[in-house]
């Protein structure tokens, strides 16, 4: 923690002498500074990148309160299924990666959990809050170092706004769904502020059929509650200069239902982000931002196990496992007299992670890391948008190493446009990897070396008149040093996973009236001499959505399609599951003074199919082993009110 107030009072120290001055510009509070960090995943695709985002309105209007289900079917290239639907752990892969390949960040503070890789962070974030979702597609270790291996999932949270004003928000559903929610948002002479606070809570469903359930499990249902509350702040502190603090706190109980061996298991969540920014644009052609964050996520783990005779036992009573998680990032900007742009900076993380019922001792592990982009302006073809960069990473746990990325955007004649990109990135192995000496498990190796990638991704794009839009892409990875399990430990392979495929994107329609938006990705994932495809990802998933959008009301209906998934268990081998195709619907309208009032309605699989999210495998105690699913959510009615103010 010494560490952390020293870099808290680093950034602090610009703001002494704007305390003393009462003469600053306050009329017009608006955030002047370079506000790179803001921009920068929409520079990255000006230079090459694949972006995809998803605005506030659109989450809004389709009453989505929940992060996985903003993503699924939504988003060309990316594959999200939640263990048991809202509030729940979820595989996710971006362009045929998997969950580990792919870095989430809140407000560009990294959130993945660091104590295992494959874990989404998604269970314990709330949506009311958000301003948009950006996906960056393919290697981002550039800018956003270890884990961006397929991709980055950066989730906005919304700004106070110039004028006072907020919301609230209250919902109910089918499953025991009770939300609330609502922010406000104000100004002073000192800056714009805005606090929020929502909580979501759910009974759930059995995501087992009963068949599956053995004599020792109770029939529980995956459930879950959720609190999230905190604000943040924006001073602009004079021509290109501002300070932007944000206070984040997660508080989230939910159940882990089992079928067998099992009682009542639940995770008792506390997290807590916390960012503080300045951001100093210097002269017309230098700016930067310097900012320092904390995250800390822990969980109190209580199990009670059941045995055949329904006596119950404790095994966990609220055993504790969590991280935390905190860093120092500068980046800066230089315009040269050409008009060439050299973006770089310097990252700082350190984190510390532990975990009593698996046994993972504490441990600390810090990476230091220096980058820099080069754009240059090109004077024979100023319409060419090409960058260069590298980035050097020291870690005290793994050798050290570099990366490169070189991308470029370039306009075609008949209204094309080219993107590609090619690059190395890499993950850093898991404290669970590394540290954990469960006899359960395979043994920890504090030696694993990091996974290295080599990224392509290449698209073109175009239009046919104005109504539509077209995308064609192609991907191809190649992963070495891939972490698995060999002889009871974890260790790096001398195997390749290689990894290519396609994606494409029909839009129909504009921004009001009819729209159809189509999209498919096709993933080849197969480690270096195997015939099968990775586990868990599927080999093709396609979404379509059609909708119509009126001036105070609107609908939309979406399919989504998943192909076949594999999941390899340890008695059973090689599981299929997936093949199925789900639709939602849902429709808003607004009413009142300037739309003031807005009542939604959502429903989630539409046809109340029964289909299964995942396998794995039961032991009975006698018998031989035998498969069971892990069943996706029933059909599911919200209805939503709305109200700003």
């Amino acid at each position: 923690m010494k560490q952390l107030r020293l870099l808290l009072t680093l950034l602090l120290s610009p703001l002494s002498a704007l305390a003393a001055d009462h003469h600053m510009a306050l009329e017009e509070l608006v955030v002047q500074g370079s506000a790179l960090e803001e921009t920068l995943p929409s520079e990255l695709s000006d230079y090459g990148a694949e972006l995809e985002v998803i605005g506030s309105e659109e989450l809004d209007r389709t009453g989505v309160s929940d992060i996985g289900q903003a993503l699924r079917g939504n988003v060309p290239g990316v594959y999200l299924d939640p263990k048991t639907g809202r509030g729940d752990y979820a595989s996710v892969s971006i362009q045929g990666s998997r969950s580990e390949d792919v870095l989430w960040l809140v407000d560009g503070v990294r959130i993945n959990n660091r104590l295992f890789g494959s874990t989404s962070p998604l269970d314990s974030i709330s949506t009311h809050m958000v301003e948009r979702i950006e996906i960056l597609k393919g290697g981002q270790g550039l800018f956003y170092g270890t884990q961006a291996i397929a991709g980055v999932v950066n989730i906005v949270l919304r700004k106070p706004e110039t004028d006072s004003g907020g919301n609230i928000t209250g919902a109910i559903g089918s499953l025991g769904d009770r939300r609330l929610a609502g922010h406000v948002s104000n100004r002073n002479e000192y800056g714009r502020w805005l606090v929020f606070g929502e909580h979501d809570h759910s009974d759930g469903y059995r995501p087992y059929e009963d068949s599956s359930f053995l004599a020792s499990a109770r029939r529980q249902k995956r459930g879950f509650t959720r609190s999230s509350y905190g604000g943040r702040y924006l001073l602009d502190a004079g021509e290109g200069k501002s300070l932007n603090a944000l206070v984040l706190r997660n508080d989230a109980e939910a159940d882990f239902p089992r079928n067998a061996s099992n009682f009542k298991a639940v995770n008792e969540r506390d997290e807590n982000i916390v960012s503080l920014k300045w951001d100093h644009q210097v002269t017309e052609r230098n700016g930067y931002f310097i900012k320092a964050y904390w995250h800390d996520w822990w969980t109190d783990y209580t199990r009670l196990s059941m045995d055949s005779e329904r006596d119950v036992t404790i095994v966990n009573d609220r055993a504790e496992w969590g991280y935390d998680d905190y860093g120092l990032n500068l980046t800066g900007r230089h315009t040269t007299d050409g008009g060439s742009q050299i973006l770089g900076g310097v990252d700082y993380q350190r984190y510390q992670g532990e975990d009593y019922s698996l046994r993972i001792d504490g441990k600390t592990e810090a990476v230091t890391a220096g980058f820099v982009q080069y754009r240059p302006h090109l004077s024979f073809s100023p319409s060419t948008h090409l960058a260069l960069g590298a980035r050097y990473n020291h870690s005290n746990f793994g050798d050290d190493h570099s990366i490169w990325n070189i991308s470029l955007k370039q306009p075609l004649p008949g209204d094309l446009s080219l993107k590609a990109s090619v690059g190395t990135n890499f993950r850093l192995p898991s404290a669970f990897e590394m540290f954990v000496i469960d006899e359960d498990f395979p043994a920890g190796n504090e030696d694993l070396e990091p996974e290295e990638s080599i990224n392509t991704n290449v698209s073109l794009t175009g239009h046919i008149g104005e109504p539509i839009k077209w995308h064609l892409g192609g991907f191809y990875r190649e992963i070495e040093n891939l972490i698995n399990v060999q002889d009871g430990t974890y260790a790096n392979s001398d195997q390749t996973v290689r990894v290519h495929g396609a994606e494409v994107a029909l839009n129909l329609g504009g921004d009001h009236g009819w729209q159809l938006d189509l999209d498919a990705t096709w993933a080849d994932s197969r480690e270096g001499g195997s015939n099968e495809q990775i586990d868990g990802i599927p080999e093709w998933h396609a979404n379509a959505t059609l909708s119509w959008d009126g001036d105070n009301q609107g609908w939309q209906l979406n399919a989504r399609h998943t192909g076949d998934v594999a999941t390899t268990l340890k008695d059973l081998g090689q599981q299929h599951y997936g093949d199925h195709t789900l639709l939602s619907a849902s429709a808003w309208h607004e009413f009142g003074v300037n739309g003031a009032n807005r009542l939604t309605l959502r429903l989630e699989n539409l046809r109340d199919k029964e289909y299964a999210n995942g396998v794995g495998q039961a032991d009975p105690a006698e018998g031989a082993p035998f498969r069971y699913e892990t069943l996706g959510p029933p059909r599911n009615v919200q209805i939503e009110y709305s109200r700003s103010f």
